[in-house]
């Protein structure tokens, strides 16, 4: 099995998510890759056997990179508001990323070559946000602090009011990310109005 910090796999992995994001997947050659890489075409095929895996190795890759901001976060449980305002504050780091949005095009455009890649994406992306979400919610739930009824669609409903217009904005070009002001309002609005809706006296 290849060591995943290899780092002629970490170039090739560097080199194809430039490629991929700029010329998208039938634009990219797996010769351009090696050569912006670089490295010789056997090596190339010896870390990824096909156009298909790097593309794919790239997407899981990228997605794990971006998570790396919101498994370190830090949730009080003592403190709900504090604890889902760094959830919030994380959550939105990660999807509003230059780099997020463009490889959430990227998986759009491609979805018709790749119909599992719609199941690595959740996997690798959503999936574990949720479980995070749903955990510190158990957890607040467990002492008694929120009364919640239905762990994974309150986690998916406050998840969702991060997202909404402005996220649809970005993706359709209409904006470019959220300046700081933006994110503190929509941080305050999010998380006071999801305690609101779960009987915590702010």
């Amino acid at each position: 099995m290849n060591n995943p910090h290899n780092p002629k796999r970490q170039a090739i992995l560097e080199a194809a998510t430039r490629a991929f994001i700029a010329q998208g997947y039938s634009g990219t050659s797996m010769e351009a890759i090696a050569v912006a890489a670089p490295v010789s075409k056997p090596t190339l095929y010896n870390h990824f056997r096909s156009k298909q895996d790097l593309f794919a190795a790239v997407i899981e890759c990228r997605c794990e990179a971006l998570l790396g901001t919101l498994a370190s976060v830090q949730t009080e449980l003592n403190d709900p508001v504090a604890g889902l305002r760094a959830i919030a504050d994380a959550f939105i780091d990660l999807v509003y990323a230059d780099e997020a949005i463009q490889l959430y095009r990227l998986i759009i455009a491609e979805q018709q070559h790749f119909p599992e890649l719609g199941e690595l994406i959740y996997r690798s992306g959503p999936e574990p946000v949720l479980l995070k979400m749903s955990s510190y919610l158990a957890d607040l739930r467990a002492r008694g602090i929120l009364n919640i009824a239905d762990l994974e669609t309150s986690s998916h409903l406050f998840l969702d009011m991060l997202r909404g217009d402005k996220h649809f904005r970005c993706l359709l070009g209409l904006q470019s990310g959220m300046s700081d002001a933006e994110k503190r309002h929509l941080i305050d609005a999010a998380v006071s109005l999801f305690l609101k809706g779960h009987r915590y006296d702010l």
